[in-house]
């Protein structure tokens, strides 16, 4: 696998970076729309930056990793599946439904490899309630309880035309990837609110979802980046599930010790377990260089779009609406 950089904006470029590295990855160049941004990645990391998203697709990679503004995944996608490069792009996968579709398209066409970066499922302790659904020790599953809380990230995350939307994009697809992958559940109806309720932006930045999925179970999610500054760590992923055999509650960011120190203001929360991002990065890595099956295709993406495109229609027309 070579890997060429189209786009900076989104902060997870810097772990990529460093786990392509680690992995002995080579990264042909780096492109971003701002000049400025794609300078200071390329020098802080000893990259090559190049000037337009042509040149990075002729750079010599085989793979792009996306991490641009939302606005522009679905555009950087179909060029470079025309280009015939795998495509590995961020979170959220696009802004509807038509780009996701679009987006499969291209890359089932052009015969590559479309690889959505949904990392918490990667994590450990998620890796390891998978193992307990596929062993039946859940047994059938009633209801999810989801929270995806964080910060108040700023910058174009804040600006609609560039992120498509506030907490309800951002916060939303963690829990709806999970919902996926676990259990393989199909949308029937959302309802969900929303407000901005602790920053001055111009998108929400507290969100409510319920939804419902057509064999029975039901989702609430706090989707909201309603954490202070001081917060100990940037939020959390937690998934609280009540079915046949109990209830169960993981976070996907992790087991964790508490560290106190003298100055109590400073006290901090240690996360013990691996990278979830590096344990991603791995296996993306391993399914182009041997040609596997996306693990994260474009319908895990699609599901999380569905979610958030009707908890938005949701709250335009003030009901819950069906799928």
């Amino acid at each position: 696998m070579k890997v060429g950089i189209i786009g900076t904006a989104h902060m997870h470029v810097e772990s990529y970076i460093r786990c392509l590295k680690d992995l002995d990855v080579e990264i042909t160049g780096v492109y971003d729309r701002d000049t400025k941004k794609s300078e200071d990645v390329s020098r802080r990391h000893q990259l090559m930056q190049l000037n337009t998203v042509e040149e990075l697709l002729e750079s010599g990679c085989d793979t792009v990793l996306i991490c641009s503004e939302n606005k522009y995944h679905h555009d950087y996608a179909v060029a470079a599946a025309n280009k015939k490069c795998h495509v590995i792009v961020e979170k959220p996968m696009a802004l509807s439904i038509e780009e996701a579709d679009s987006m499969i398209k291209a890359t089932t066409d052009n015969h590559v490899k479309l690889l959505v970066c949904h990392p918490v499922r990667f994590a450990p302790t998620m890796q390891e309630l998978k193992q307990a659904v596929l062993a039946g020790e859940l047994g059938e599953i009633y209801s999810i309880n989801a929270s995806n809380h964080g910060k108040v990230p700023g910058g174009w995350f804040v600006e609609k035309e560039l992120s498509g939307g506030g907490a309800i994009v951002d916060h939303t697809i963690h829990i709806a990837d999970l919902v996926y992958w676990l259990f393989d559940l199909e949308i029937e109806s959302v309802w969900a609110d929303s407000m901005t309720a602790v920053s001055q932006i111009e998108t929400e930045d507290s969100g409510l979802i319920h939804a419902r999925f057509k064999t029975g179970e039901t989702l609430s999610l706090d989707t909201s980046w309603n954490r202070p500054a001081n917060y100990p760590v940037w939020g959390d992923a937690i998934l609280e599930i009540v079915s046949e055999k109990g209830r169960t509650v993981v976070d996907g960011f992790g087991r964790r010790a508490t560290l106190y120190t003298s100055n109590q203001a400073n006290n901090e929360w240690v996360f013990y377990e691996t990278d979830m991002d590096m344990a991603m990065i791995k296996v993306f890595k391993d399914v182009i260089d041997t040609d596997k099956e996306s693990p994260v295709d474009g319908n895990a993406g699609k599901f999380t779009i569905e979610l958030f495109e009707l908890a938005y229609q949701s709250i335009e027309q003030g009901k819950r609406v069906n799928k």
